[in-house]
């Protein structure tokens, strides 16, 4: 399965696939649009690289609740607690997510992954410990950004393979990819072109 087959598991425009820059409750370059939509992509390539395309749908809305609650950019160990609670004021998220595949019975891996990306570490027999630590190497592959990403912590030998790759996106769209409902539809050929240098 292609990049391009993993991408189509998600039956979402480019626009909705990642959250509106209003829906954060802090407007952060760090923690904002720009992070979640390269936080997809990696978690669009671990999908690819691992199988469990069986796990796209889930992940997407993991990845799209997972840094909504923020209140700052500093250590804030609730805030993926946070992002789920706020789900249930958010019906238009919810019906985008029912558009996108996502149903009742997802919800519950879809909470344990939210809450504990930031967070301690996926217990080795959870139920849902596979979506939990696809969607904590998708966000650790983005500190990047910060410059403190340890290879030590991601979970998926896919995921540590996928560094280098990291790097060159944060460097080649930092910046360059103003916020908006576009955002994605834009990022998305800067992924293709890098794959293809890759």
């Amino acid at each position: 399965m292609t990049l391009a087959d993993v991408r189509a598991l998600v039956p979402i425009s480019d626009g909705g696939l990642i959250p509106p820059p209003a829906l954060f409750l802090h407007q952060s370059t760090l923690h904002g649009q720009a992070h979640e939509a390269r936080v997809l992509v990696h978690a669009l390539r671990l999908v690819e690289a691992t199988g469990f395309v069986d796990e796209m749908t889930r992940l997407w809305a993991a990845v799209y609740l997972h840094d909504l609650a923020r209140l700052h950019d500093g250590v804030c160990p609730q805030h993926g607690a946070d992002a789920w609670a706020r789900l249930a004021n958010l019906a238009g998220v919810r019906a985008l997510f029912a558009r996108g595949g996502v149903t009742d019975a997802d919800y519950p891996a879809i909470q344990a992954a939210v809450t504990i990306h930031s967070h301690g570490e996926p217990p080795a027999d959870h139920p849902h410990r596979r979506l939990m630590a696809l969607l904590k190497d998708a966000d650790g592959l983005d500190r990047v950004r910060l410059g403190d990403l340890d290879a030590r912590y991601l979970r998926h030998a896919e995921a540590r393979a996928m560094i280098g790759f990291a790097e060159r996106l944060y460097q080649a769209t930092d910046g360059r990819i103003a916020p908006g409902p576009d955002h994605f539809a834009r990022l998305w050929p800067e992924v293709v072109e890098l794959l293809k240098h890759h």
